[in-house]
């Protein structure tokens, strides 16, 4: 118990408030954490003293830097993979994602399900003492205990749009950080092609036959923004909207409409309408999981119907709650969900019994942080401020009860890195 646990974020929106939650409660349990954008907590956990480091799962090429690094430093290294609740492919995430070469640098794998535990000892039978089923703490905020942190937001996003329906995108496969690919695709990228031609033209006929609703478009962080508003311009009803944190937006949300999103599962635990949009379908691509938790249409003119049945109820400010479909895989994909657990409640229990050495090393008071001018990682995690760390611990404060805030010193060390203290 205790130590240093280093929690590095690569997309702000959507890993932050999870790994904040985590944060709280292991202050509560004596722990330090150090938190903040990747590249910063990784130069953190190389002048600070050893701990716990919880990598957030990576493309192959990046993933051997990063545990290499944190192995070689001393830290006791695990790794909760954001990809890992969901992937087409069990081939292609165990080479892209877990590749054997690398398992000597992870002391501990935890999963989201039972599904991506038997991917990886199916794979890796050498490797079945390290893997744990814990889930994912930001699927804890869904939680009807958290999620009242964030219903106050929500109601604002939607006092201020009107009702307004949700669209996630997904396409980062066409349309990249830079832009739309060009020349020869490979199937995947031709499929995800033709999806987000499909959403383009859908987007534009909903904005046409239902003037009284907003529509939200919502693109991956790791898309390029400006797509979608070069093609989606001149509709007064629709916007392209990046910022915020995505609960926000599913709680004000009349209706969220996807393909193969993990905002669709989301959604789905929020008890909101979730609707996935399968103009096209692929046994090799498509996402079962996104499927089965969503009233899924195969065509525009199914997606009218549906949303001219519920339009004058969400235009007079009426909230459909339609009976909640269970899902058959979700408790095999997504642990606690069975078990009604809380994930950051078995990450911590794991942790727990981590045996750490003791060592007093400290950075020189004249260390200085490398300074980060890329446009990709100020895309992914533009910025943090001691504030918001301080809000969302009150937030948690609320909940419990309790005043854990008034005692955690939260100590700016760079440019969104920062480290807490109980």
């Amino acid at each position: 118990m205790g130590g240093i646990l280093y929690l590095p974020i690569e997309i702000k929106s959507r890993e932050l408030d999870g790994k904040l939650l985590l944060a709280y409660y292991a202050l509560s349990e004596g722990y330090q954490v150090i938190i903040g954008e990747h590249s910063k907590v990784q130069e953190a956990s190389g002048i600070y003293p050893r701990g716990i480091f919880l990598g957030k799962g990576y493309a192959r090429g990046f993933r051997k830097k990063v545990l290499t690094q944190a192995d070689q430093r001393g830290h006791y290294v695990v790794e909760l993979d954001e990809e890992g609740l969901i992937f087409p492919d069990e081939n292609i995430y165990l080479r892209s994602r877990m590749h054997q070469d690398l398992l000597p640098q992870l002391d501990h794998v935890y999963c989201w399900g039972d599904s991506q535990k038997r991917v990886i000892e199916k794979a890796y039978p050498q490797f079945k003492s390290n893997c744990t089923v814990t889930g994912n703490p930001r699927f804890d905020l869904l939680s009807p205990k958290y999620r009242v942190v964030y219903q106050e937001k929500g109601e604002e996003l939607k006092n201020k749009y009107g009702p307004y329906i949700l669209i996630n995108t997904r396409f980062t496969l066409y349309n990249t950080i830079s832009g739309k690919k060009g020349g020869h695709l490979s199937p995947q990228e031709e499929y995800i092609k033709k999806l987000y031609g499909h959403f383009i033209s859908m987007i534009k006929q909903l904005s046409k036959n239902h003037p009284a609703l907003a529509f939200i478009v919502r693109p991956h962080p790791a898309e390029r923004m400006e797509s979608y508003q070069k093609d989606l311009l001149g509709l007064e009803n629709v916007q392209v909207i990046r910022s915020g944190y995505v609960l926000h937006w599913l709680l004000g949300a009349s209706a969220l409409i996807h393909n193969g999103c993990t905002t669709g599962i989301e959604g789905y635990l929020l008890d909101q309408m979730v609707i996935s949009y399968m103009p096209v379908q692929s046994p090799t691509y498509d996402v079962p999981l996104t499927q089965d938790v969503s009233e899924s249409v195969t065509s525009l003119k199914e997606l009218q119907i549906l949303i001219s049945q519920n339009e004058s109820s969400w235009i007079k400010g009426k909230r459909i709650r339609r009976e909640k479909k269970k899902s058959a895989l979700l408790s095999d994909f997504y642990g606690p969900e069975k078990r009604n657990e809380f994930a950051y409640k078995i990450i911590l229990g794991h942790l727990d019994s981590v045996s750490l050495s003791s060592e007093n090393k400290r950075p020189s008071k004249h260390y200085r942080f490398k300074r980060d001018t890329r446009k990709k990682i100020k895309q992914m995690f533009p910025s943090l401020i001691s504030q918001e760390i301080a809000d969302f611990f009150k937030g948690i404060d609320h909940i419990e009860q309790q005043n854990l805030t008034d005692h955690v010193k939260i100590t700016p060390l760079a440019d969104r890195l920062f480290h807490l203290k109980n």
